[in-house]
């Protein structure tokens, strides 16, 4: 009797595990997949501002001004990976081929980039920075292989949980994204 009453919970047990998993991918299948941003933002967000030239006088944009998220030169883009993986899923897919266009386009074909991998707080701090940079490796791999990009216009690199977003809590999925910043050009 010992026996099939340890059965039972065991069966009873995978039954409510099994029910679990299926309503969270009913729940994850339900959510709408995150807005594409198309090529033609991507490149006005990356362009380098112009300059204004003046009698000889050249100004330049003030580069502290464009160092902050959504100033000229970097764009965060929501590029979805699997919970504590860095595969690239369908779903990215559609992100990356409007980033890949926008990076091969005649705008910003002579322009050098990073790759920056960011995660939310969960999970520690050594791993978050490991799992960011593998991800941002995946994007970066993922432009070169598709769009026939140099390799040395694109870096990538993994922050973790290190540059969380202010408005977010620190283990919110905004916190998990991947920003395109502009590199000034190699001297």
């Amino acid at each position: 009797m010992k026996t099939s009453a340890r059965v039972c919970r065991v069966a009873t047990a995978s039954a409510h595990l099994l029910v679990l998993l299926l309503l969270s991918c009913r729940a994850l299948a339900e959510q709408p997949p995150p807005p594409i941003i198309d090529s033609n933002t991507i490149i006005r967000s990356l362009a380098p501002s112009p300059s204004v030239a003046t009698r000889g006088l050249k100004i330049e944009p003030n580069a502290a001004a464009n160092s902050d998220a959504g100033e000229s030169g970097r764009i965060s883009l929501d590029i979805p990976f699997g919970n504590d993986s860095d595969r690239l899923t369908q779903a990215t897919e559609a992100q990356l081929d409007a980033l890949g266009s926008a990076l091969a386009s005649a705008e910003l074909a002579r322009a050098r980039f990073l790759i920056a991998g960011h995660t939310s707080a969960s999970g520690s701090a050594e791993h978050n920075r490991k799992l960011s940079e593998a991800r941002a490796r995946a994007v970066r791999t993922y432009l070169i292989e598709h769009f026939h990009l140099a390799p040395g216009r694109i870096e990538a690199t993994g922050y973790g949980s290190s540059r969380p977003l202010p408005n977010y809590a620190p283990n919110a999925l905004q916190q998990r994204r991947v920003e395109i910043s502009r590199l000034p050009p190699d001297s």
